[in-house]
């Protein structure tokens, strides 16, 4: 049996697809075919763990401690081709308040050089202060951004001369200061003949290096202080096809960081040959560089161009004018983006004509350009484009303009209008929208996608780099692709986002938009009665989001023109909800014939004029944050059957509605198809909540009560869901299972008890023919007790072939106090075994405490009387003998009123000038403000003092002679002379003291020299040093007058 439990213990083995890895690995193993990926990231570690598969492909140790790599940290991981080491040890200014690192981390000569089939490292954010030694040959990518790397050589890089993809980014910037120039000496890139890409960003270079390799296809010069690029910097580059040189000369005004532009404000002085010769180039980011002017002659050999961005700059008058769009007949994406004149609000947009060449063109933003109209005339240019997909007008600030118009352009797919000032026109005004008032020169900006992806990316134009990742992602420069429109919404069809403008209220002359499938209308804060009118026009609109505005459901009529409306999104809309008296008709979804999900989330609604609400089409039903709580208080059955006429409803969400409790009868008027009910972060409890009557949804396979107060489970979940697959109880109070918790339960694949306060789980709570079917099973953040009565338990978790996330990590025990912290899975089943062992231990311990009470209570009552017969005793044997302090480390211990300003001035100014850095030989003086350890009690940090010095100075003022402290401190210091028969009092006086005191009297009469006061004239300054340092320096029983002295 031992033998057994020892081999559970030493070698419990995950096997996944031919690799077996033990289960104390704390780290996620993934296998698809030969790659075999070990992700360790974020797990605390302090070195590279042992037990990772031989096969491993790709190994990720991103962010933990681990301070230190030599040759024997990837011993026998011979197959890697992959390691990912970052934010190790990440700046201070970049890295975590709470645990700086301040010690780089250190990797040695040849670590990495036996790892044959090594082709990309990532050793970013290390605070590494130089490229590692012992590279291996083939390496084909290296990244080590965020670091001290600050020059460049060619013996740095003579290692990697195989390299093609080259991260050094970051190394030297506002938020990773390195206080030196960024070096690259002439012709240290030249070696490396197959670099593609180069990134340089952020490391304040002032030039574009020389001698760059021809085999360049991407470089990254972007956020460095570059100033000028001449004909000749990029002329051999002649594969380049990604060219980044944004802000440079940046465009400071309202940037939220540290901005510093060219001299004089000067824009980037870009010659008109300097991209002649790069034929190939496909993407030219130009954001923030101060531009005033774009010339034609830049792109007159760039023909390939496909992607261009001028944002944020200063070309609103050169967009009117400008000539160079008939040179990009293959444009797909132009940004124009916060090229906006300071303290300008024109009237309207003006394209140049030219714009119309860009047949090609996919993609056109230009935010942030700021005028009061959009007119037909604004967007002319763009009619004629036959690809035209994407058009983002959003923070314009536009007052004007008629939604029409926008139809005109026939290929789109996208238009964004959010973050303006468009307001509907009532009966009598004019489509166009209302006029404000403001001035042409005042300007309301005064206060303060990538071209590999069919995908439109969101841009952020005011973040320093957009294209920085996190320590958790390792995409580099094309960032984290993210939607600037809702996905879910744009899948529709032909989307328009009018979001967040002042269309307080609707007519169905304004929505005249009968191509779009996705509208949406979010933050307008409209207040008006839908009446079923508005959206008239709107006959193949298919998504509709309403959310974070003032809803008024007061006619049942409210959306029923809309009658292919598949998703409607009226969250956000509690404005009316929250007042008393209204009316609220939700039955409006019985109109909506094709309506499959319905989000009414944070609404706070608390009452409905309609009891029931009514569908044979909602599929999916999203009620968070309401107030489902008053709806079936006690006494009130009228909403029992709220949802049980959505006959179609498969899913449920009423999460957040501050339920303490579900009347039983809800449970009879769900709806029979509900499949996923999630009734998340209430206040339910074991209790109120009728786990019976769960059998009564035949089709329920999901059920989430995480976030909870339920304290223990049901007896037996088979008896109540016969089809539940996903039962989840994340976040609630869990302190066991009960012993037939899962018997039976055959279609459950997933539960969750993560954090919990299950302490034990016994054999009979997880029987093998149910958790052995399971996909998953989640435990972590529980708090269990590594005792012996949990053999079963860790004996299990070392055996089961279920998938336990964080097994190794945070299954973690919480007593005894030697197991705490330790995963479960790696505890010593042994220890248990050993019985007889364990009554010695018993024996021993019940001895030891048993000896330990007796000699307690004999010392309370008798120790005095013990202790006082031992030193008697001894000194009868051996004699007195005169007690020594510790060995000296100061030559006095200056002791002063710490409170008053000018006391302590005179310490650190006068009086350690004088001892401590003049005369022959300097004195070493003990300071309670500079030489104490912070933290330790007042009276140890003086009894150490005045123990470990020769002699304590007093520093007397009247005031200070008064304080509880002077008199503390004096006690101890004349302790001495009764102990030790050693006199180490001096008084120095800064104010004339009343002699008053027989104590001084007595003093001055045994050891004058012990009395100073601080002469009044400058020239007996000099003397009162001296006598100081010569009092310091002799012994003090040889100054006592020698009529006083005591015989010994």
């Amino acid at each position: 049996m031992r033998l057994v439990l020892l081999g559970l213990w030493c070698f419990p083995v995950i096997p996944t697809a031919n690799i077996s890895y033990p289960k104390t690995l704390p780290c996620e193993v993934e296998t698809n075919g030969d790659v075999v990926k070990v992700d360790c990231t974020e797990m605390s570690l302090k070195n590279v763990p042992r037990g990772i598969p031989r096969d491993t492909t790709n190994l990720t140790l991103t962010i933990n401690h681990i301070p230190r790599l030599n040759s024997t940290s990837f011993y026998g991981l011979d197959n890697l081709t992959e390691i990912d080491m970052r934010c190790n040890c990440v700046p201070i200014k970049i890295g975590p308040k709470d645990r700086m690192c301040t010690e780089s981390v250190t990797i040695e000569e040849n670590t990495f050089t036996s790892l044959r089939n090594l082709r990309a490292l990532y050793l970013d954010g290390n605070q590494l202060y130089m490229i590692p030694k012992g590279l291996p040959s083939n390496l084909i990518l290296l990244s080590l951004e965020v670091n001290h790397i600050y020059r460049i050589s060619k013996a740095n890089l003579s290692d990697i001369r195989n390299v093609e993809i080259l991260y050094l980014g970051q190394n030297c910037y506002f938020r990773n200061p390195c206080n030196v120039s960024y070096i690259i000496e002439d012709g240290a890139f030249l070696q490396l003949n197959n670099l593609t890409l180069l990134s340089l960003k952020s490391n304040n270079l002032s030039f574009i290096p020389h001698q760059l390799p021809t085999s360049l296809k991407e470089l990254y010069l972007y956020n460095n202080n570059i100033t000028e690029v001449t004909e000749e910097d990029l002329k051999n580059l002649t594969n380049l096809e990604i060219l980044d040189i944004s802000g440079n000369c940046p465009r400071c005004y309202n940037a939220p960081f540290p901005c510093k532009p060219c001299p004089n404000n000067m824009p980037l002085q870009i010659s008109k040959n300097a991209f002649k010769m790069l034929t190939k180039l496909k993407i030219l980011r130009l954001h923030s560089n101060s531009l005033i002017q774009v010339p034609f002659e830049w792109f007159t050999s760039a023909t390939e161009l496909r992607v261009l961005d001028l944002s944020t700059n200063f070309l609103a008058r050169d967009i009117g004018v400008t000539t160079f769009p008939k040179y990009l007949g293959k444009l797909e994406e132009l940004d124009l983006s916060f090229n906006y004149e300071l303290q300008r609000y024109p009237q309207t947009l003006r394209l140049s004509c030219s714009f119309s060449s860009l047949l090609s063109l996919r993609i056109f933003r230009i935010k942030g350009f700021v005028f009061q109209q959009l007119s037909a005339e604004s967007i002319a240019p763009l009619k004629l484009l036959p690809n035209l997909e994407v058009v983002d007008l959003g923070t314009n600030f536009i007052k004007m303009t008629n939604l029409s118009i926008l139809m005109e352009l026939k290929s789109f797919k996208i238009i964004s209008l959010s973050d303006n000032k468009i307001s509907s026109p009532s009966d009598g005004q004019d489509d166009v929208g209302l006029f404000g008032g403001e001035p042409l020169l005042w300007s309301p900006m005064t206060a303060a996608t990538q071209y590999q992806s069919n995908e439109v990316r969101e841009i952020h134009y005011f973040r320093y780099d957009e294209y920085a990742r996190s320590c958790k992602y390792k995409d580099k420069e094309l960032g984290v692709v993210t939607s600037f429109v809702n996905k879910k919404c744009s899948q529709f069809g032909k989307t328009l986002d009018v979001s967040r403008n002042n269309i307080f209220f609707l007519h169905s002359r304004f929505l005249n938009l009968r191509e779009v499938r996705c509208l949406n209308l979010s933050g307008n804060a409209m207040s008006q009665s839908l009446n079923g009118s508005e959206f008239t026009y709107l006959t193949n609109l298919q998504y509709l989001d309403f959310s974070s505005n003032r809803l008024d459901l007061l006619y049942p009529t409210a959306f029923q023109e809309l009658k292919n409306l598949v998703v409607l999104d009226i969250s956000n809309n509690n404005h009316y909800f929250e007042s008393e008296g209204l009316t609220h008709m939700l039955n409006f979804t019985t109109n909506l014939k094709n309506l499959k999900i319905l989000m009414m989330n944070h609404n706070k609604i608390s009452t409905s004029t309609n009891t029931e609400l009514e569908s044979q089409s909602l599929e999916r039903l999203e009620f968070r944050d309401n107030r489902l709580d008053m709806l079936w208080r006690d006494g009130d059955t009228r909403y029992f059957n709220y949802f049980k006429k959505l006959l179609n409803l498969t899913v449920l969400d009423m999460s957040y509605n501050n339920l303490n409790f579900i009347p039983p009868q809800v449970f009879s008027g769900l709806p029979d198809k509900l499949s996923e009910l999630y009734i998340k972060s209430n206040r339910l409890n074991s209790e109120s909540f009728p786990w019976e009557k769960l059998q009564l949804l035949q089709s329920l396979q999901v059920l989430d009560l995480s976030g909870n107060s339920f304290t223990n489970v049901p007896n037996m979940l088979s008896v109540c869901t016969k089809c539940l697959k996903k039962l989840i109880l994340h976040k609630n109070k869990i302190l066991k299972l009960t012993p037939d918790f899962l018997k039976d339960a055959y279609s459950l694949k997933y539960l969750d008890l993560s954090f919990n306060r299950i302490q034990h789980i016994e054999k009979s709570s997880f029987p093998d023919d149910v958790v052995n079917q399971m996909d998953m099973l989640l435990l972590h953040n529980n708090r269990f007790l590594c005792t012996c009565n949990a053999t079963w338990f860790v004996t299990w978790l070392n055996r089961t072939k279920v998938s336990i996330p964080k097994l190794a990590t945070d299954v973690s025990c919480v007593a005894p106090g030697a197991q705490r912290g330790h995963p479960v899975i790696s505890v010593d089943l042994l220890a248990c075994q050993h019985s007889y062992l364990s009554i010695i231990l018993y024996t021993l311990m019940t001895s030891l405490i048993l000896s330990f009470l007796t000699l307690s209570i004999s010392s309370h009552l008798f120790l005095w009387d013990v202790w006082y017969i031992y030193h008697f005793c001894r000194a009868k044997l051996k004699g007195y003998s005169r007690l020594h302090s510790q060995s000296a480390v100061y030559d006095a211990f200056v002791i002063y009123d710490t409170k008053d300003p000018a006391v302590s001035e005179w310490v650190t100014k006068e009086m350690c000038v004088h001892l401590e850095d003049r005369g022959d030989r300097p004195l070493t003086l003990c300071l309670e403000e500079r030489d104490w350890i912070p933290g330790c009690p007042l009276i140890d940090n003086l009894s150490q003092s005045i123990h470990r010095s020769k002699r304590t100075v007093f520093i007397l003022t009247n005031k200070y002679i008064k304080s509880g402290n002077f008199k503390t401190a004096f006690y101890m210091a004349h302790q001495r002379l009764m102990d030790e028969k050693n006199d180490v009092i001096i008084l120095i006086f800064l104010e004339k003291v009343p002699c008053n005191s027989k104590y001084l009297r007595l003093r001055k009469r045994l050891y004058k020299r012990s009395l100073l006061e601080w002469p009044t004239n400058p020239q007996a300054q000099p003397y009162f040093w001296f006598t100081l340092r010569s009092v310091l320096a002799t012994e003090s029983h040889k100054q006592y007058n020698n009529l006083f002295k005591e015989t010994l």
